[in-house]
């Protein structure tokens, strides 16, 4: 089993705030384009736009 690093936690939790929050990445849900959108899935999507948000940071940082 894997061991989950402090980072992936940190963003899982922020996700499942998002989620439950109802908030989204996009403006509104309508330009999600998911079909058919459950907790699972925008917590998926959710996570994912926080890695690329913050490795984005990161470089911008490491470029300084």
């Amino acid at each position: 089993m894997k061991k989950e690093t402090v980072e992936q936690r940190a963003v899982k939790i922020a996700a499942k705030i998002m989620v439950a929050a109802g908030l989204c990445r996009y403006e509104t849900p309508m330009k999600c384009g998911k079909a058919y959108v459950c907790d699972s899935i925008c917590d998926k999507c959710i996570r994912s736009w926080l890695l690329s948000k913050a490795r984005a940071e990161l470089k911008k940082e490491a470029e300084q």
